[in-house]
């Protein structure tokens, strides 16, 4: 698999044998992985990360993987150092999530992102990905509902500025370890908790993120040392149908709050509903991309819109127009109903249209 002795066999070994390894160690491992020195360089990375993920990640261990990745890709580096401020009033807050979730839902996290962005006193930025584990990706999602992917960083700004929502698709920001990765895990990560949020070049108040395994406090403590001063980290548990990346209003629904450096964690339960398969992703890109659109007609079932609704809803809350997860529901709800939101994306769909071309 690996060289005899060298630095990233060590390191599996270690962890493998259940130790742990400090933030340097586990960039030095990763590092030579990333950039294939090694015959089996590839083998040795799922080694890594099974290990990893099998003993749970230690935030020091993700710090370091991130370093390494910021090494591997020098572009990636320079844009997270310098983000794009969008030069708004208004508070700028982003939302996404790990997905490979055991339950897959509709793109609840973009549905939420047009509701939040359709508040007057917000803007949102929401990167987007191609379909791994997934039938539908958010990119698949925005282009069939009409949406040019912006091409630079200062085009995605142009639209939140303009329409209130600024999207995005991941390979935009990490052109050498984006077709790196691409396609290469199916599950869950130690990265998962952090390259889906870290890998946003703006300048953001807040951000709501999901991942699909209990696990908050691992990404929440990767945000707090990298400076994130508000965001909720979410996941739920529906029952026997498996866990998702969003924070439901039913099942076991666990959400970390993370305020100037404060970490804060509580877990709710209630009842699964009897139709929550209508919240399920379907079979192709142009069905979960009507599933959307019937949201903001006002044309979709009750457990959709109130899903939709509870992670716009934090959006509000951690931007700061919402006092708590409650009024930030409330506001969702009255936004969704007023058509705001259809005009939202009808906006995004004209400005993209000009803006990217």
């Amino acid at each position: 698999m690996t060289v005899p002795g060298s630095v990233s066999g060590q390191a599996i070994t270690q962890v493998q044998a259940g130790g742990t390894l400090t933030r340097e160690q586990a960039a030095a491992a990763f590092g030579p992985i990333l950039a294939g020195d090694f015959t089996g360089a590839d083998v040795a990375w799922g080694a890594l990360f099974a290990a990893l993920h099998a003993r749970g990640a230690t935030s020091a261990e993700a710090l370091g993987l991130i370093d390494a990745i910021l090494a591997f890709d020098n572009e990636l580096a320079d844009q997270l150092a310098r983000p794009v401020p969008l030069d708004v009033a208004e508070p700028v807050v982003a939302v996404t999530g790990s997905g490979k979730e055991s339950f897959k839902t509709f793109n609840v996290s973009t549905a939420a992102a047009f509701v939040a962005a359709s508040h007057p006193g917000v803007r949102v930025i929401k990167p987007a990905g191609r379909a791994t584990s997934a039938v539908t990706g958010a990119s698949d999602v925005l282009e069939l509902l009409g949406i040019r992917l912006p091409k630079t960083l200062p085009q995605v700004a142009e639209l939140a500025r303009e329409c209130g929502i600024g999207v995005f698709d991941y390979h935009l920001v990490a052109p050498k370890y984006g077709p790196r990765y691409e396609g290469r895990f199916h599950h869950l990560h130690p990265l998962s908790h952090v390259t889906p949020w870290l890998f946003i070049p703006f300048r953001l108040d807040g951000m709501v993120f999901g991942v699909s395994e209990p696990r908050g406090a691992l990404a929440a403590a990767v945000m707090v040392e990298w400076g994130v001063r508000r965001a909720a980290v979410v996941s739920t548990t529906v029952g026997e149908h498996g866990r998702i990346d969003e924070y439901a209003p039913f099942g076991t629904a666990e959400l970390t709050m993370v305020a100037e450096g404060k970490i804060e964690s509580s877990v709710v339960r209630r009842p699964v509903p009897a139709d929550v398969r209508q919240v399920a992703q379907q079979h192709n890109h142009e069905d979960n991309s009507a599933m959307i659109l019937d949201l903001l007609h006002g044309r979709a079932p009750r457990v959709a819109v109130e899903l939709t609704c509870a992670n716009a809803g934090l959006l509000l809350q951690v931007a700061g127009v919402a006092e708590d997860h409650a009024g930030g529901i409330a506001q969702a709800e009255e936004l969704l109903a007023s058509g705001a939101a259809l005009k939202t994306l009808d906006a995004c769909r004209e400005a993209s249209l000009r803006i990217v071309g």
